[in-house]
């Protein structure tokens, strides 16, 4: 909010004085209030997760009414915050074409994407005040709220969506003749291709596709759509929510689509499972606030200082530990690449195999729970899969992950000619170091035995985890109001961002499942082979192939429901083919050209990308490896599980 308040400040010629002090008075209170209504909503979840544990395993049953409070915050914080991160231009999208285009073009496509948003949210409103007269006497079962109260977020975040998506386009192009002639353009190109569609809809062919191939065409309509709109940078939750409702319009009517997809866009996240995700997400952030890194780089250089290539083994361990607290690849790429570059450059380390390291180590923190991409997953498979046991399943991969990063970085540093160091440690100082990190570890332990041990549910768990990661900075005394209020208010941006695309790709899955998408590509699948060795390798390729175009969230919500069958269908478990799939975005979240993963890690260290492909290589060809035996053998999946009896 504040960019754009500054762009429109500096644009004194652009816009006239009067209409300059309304719009930059307007943001300036909307970003004020809509803070204090993120932090708050966000608070307010992180109190009654704890009051649910607490009715739960104090007073023997759990408050309804406090965990039906709590579903629809989480609703209005996912519709709200989403909102304003249309005009942060915080939502995931995929600049690859956007980039090569000359500035003019530029302008087109931002504004040609701008359109597109504020049609999606003119469809929230429209459907959202249909939403409203139409439950106006449905009463919720705890609280007895009308849902017309509810469902109001609707309406409320579309135009917020309006609002903060032009401030957006006045940041990125200017209130100016050049803004004008962007948006005749895109208007000019949208108008060229509704009426095209239109027209192709009164045809003969049309009817026949529609009529005789409905299956196919709707596969082929839902993905062309999609992809087409990821090339022109669209935000991705868009993209998905675009692609789903064409693909429907093929089969319902114009006024039934709008009203029906808004409520979709609802009900998508009125689910208890996704509460896990914004504490998660808070409690990351609060360790991060927390200054845990520099702990845990302390005790993995104790770990790895008897190794060559010490700093490096460092490196991977402390990638693990911190990804597992911290719940992100990106976050420990970050965090930890840059506390380890400047010894790694002070120590003479080749700058390429160290970042090659520490972005190849990154992403197993995504396996190794507690993580929120295993929730995303069980969520998607209404449950099949449960939080448990994914959790437990990911330890194994994700060490096995991390290994062989540690065993490529062994044999590069015996090539290198790296020592060990020999510098000796005091009992007390290797006591001090492993003191200061116990009580960043043990939120582990607590998380993973609280579930195990029924005391609270892998959804309580994250309230668990947020109370424990609040102590523990209090404690370390690095958390102020200020950076608390900033934190709160970020994991609710966060956390909107991944619920929004989480209840756009319902939109995209309800739309595959209307016309049996899943089940077209399960029997074109076994048209190329009913070998089940030979369809999971094939679906494993796809994966890597996608991981290294899109990012994890959205690659998991789009693909599990089309894969998920068929792997069922072989017989593979549900908990097992969960963490094949994560295990092959992690690959993707450190391939060229697009790894995200892989450009931080490139960015912290100063490296470019093409002098990493040759250390990464022996590295990806080990985490493959790896890949292949979790595939195959689902002892490295569900030995643990099954040792448990979670399922």
């Amino acid at each position: 909010m504040a960019e754009i308040i500054n762009k429109i400040t500096n644009r004194d010629n652009e816009m006239p004085s009067g209409w300059k002090a309304q719009v930059i008075g307007l943001y300036k209170r909307l970003d004020t209030l809509m803070s204090a209504i993120l932090i708050t909503l966000i608070s307010l979840m992180s109190v009654l997760i704890v009051y649910q544990v607490f009715t739960r395993y104090v007073l023997g049953s759990a408050s309804g009414t406090s965990q039906e409070l709590l579903i629809y915050s989480m609703i209005w914080l996912a519709f709200l915050g989403s909102a304003v991160c249309f005009g942060k231009g915080s939502h995931l999208s995929l600049p690859l074409v956007y980039d090569m285009l000359t500035p003019k073009k530029q302008n087109v496509i931002t504004t040609l994407n701008a359109t597109l948003v504020c049609l999606l949210a003119v469809i929230m409103i429209v459907g959202g005040l249909g939403a409203v007269e139409k439950n106006a006497s449905f009463l919720t079962p705890m609280m007895q709220v009308s849902m017309s109260v509810l469902q109001s977020i609707l309406w409320l975040a579309g135009g917020l969506m309006i609002i903060q998506q032009v401030g957006r386009v006045i940041e990125l192009i200017g209130f100016n003749k050049t803004l004008a002639m962007s948006f005749a353009t895109s208007s000019a190109i949208l108008l060229v291709i509704a009426v095209v569609y239109t027209f192709f809809q009164s045809t003969e062919y049309y009817e026949y596709l529609v009529d005789e191939h409905i299956e196919i065409t709707s596969t082929i309509v839902l993905f062309t759509v999609f992809f087409a709109l990821l090339a022109i940078s669209l935000p991705i939750a868009v993209g998905l929510a675009y692609s789903g409702l064409i693909a429907l319009s093929l089969q319902l009517d114009f006024e039934m689509l709008i009203m029906t997809s808004s409520e979709k866009l609802f009900s998508g996240l009125e689910s208890f499972g996704f509460l896990a995700l914004p504490f998660f997400i808070l409690a990351g952030n609060l360790m991060n606030q927390g200054g845990i890194a520099r702990r845990l780089i302390e005790l993995a250089l104790l770990i790895g200082r008897k190794i060559p290539g010490s700093l490096w083994h460092s490196n991977v361990i402390v990638n693990m530990l911190f990804g597992c607290l911290s719940g992100s690849g990106i976050a420990a790429a970050t965090a930890i690449g840059g506390v380890m570059t400047p010894m790694a450059k002070e120590k003479g380390y080749d700058m390429s195999v160290t970042t090659a390291i520490n972005a190849a180590s990154a992403p197993t923190g995504m396996l190794i729970p507690p993580t929120g991409v295993f929730i995303i997953y069980s969520m998607i498979t209404g449950g099949s899969a449960s939080i448990a046991a994914m959790f437990l399943a990911g330890y194994i991969p994700g060490l096995m992950m991390g290994l062989s990063v540690v065993v490529a970085a062994y044999f590069y540093a015996k090539r290198l000619g790296y020592k060990t160091d020999t510098e000796s440690k005091s009992l007390k100082s290797i006591l001090d170091v492993v003191w200061k990190t116990v009580p960043s570890l043990t939120m582990i332990v607590v998380i993973i035995g609280g579930i195990l041990t029924g005391v609270f549910t892998a959804i309580e768990a994250g309230g668990i985890a947020v109370l424990y990661s609040l102590v523990l900075s209090l404690c370390y005394r690095t958390l102020t109001w200020s950076s608390l209020a900033k934190t709160l208010r970020d994991s609710a941006l966060m956390s909107a961002v991944i619920l929004f695309l989480i209840s756009c790709s319902g939109l995209m899955s309800w739309s595959m499942t209307f016309a049996s998408i899943p089940d077209t590509i399960g029997e074109l699948l076994v048209t190329v082979s009913d070998n089940k060795i030979v369809l999971l390798l094939l679906m494993n390729v796809t994966l890597l192939l996608v991981g290294i175009f899109m990012d994890m969230a959205p690659a998991l919500l789009i693909f599990t429901p089309i894969f998920y069958p068929v792997a069922m269908s072989l017989g593979v478990d549900p908990v097992q083919f969960g963490v094949i799939i994560v295990y092959n975005l992690c690959m993707g979240l450190i391939t060229p050209p697009v790894g995200t993963v892989l450009f931080v890690s490139c960015s912290v260290t100063g490296q470019k990308i093409t002098s990493i492909v040759k250390p990464l290589l022996p590295i990806f060809l080990l985490q493959f490896i790896g890949l292949m035996l979790i595939t195959y053998f689902p002892i490295f999946t569900m030995g643990l599980p099954n040792l448990f009896g979670v399922n």
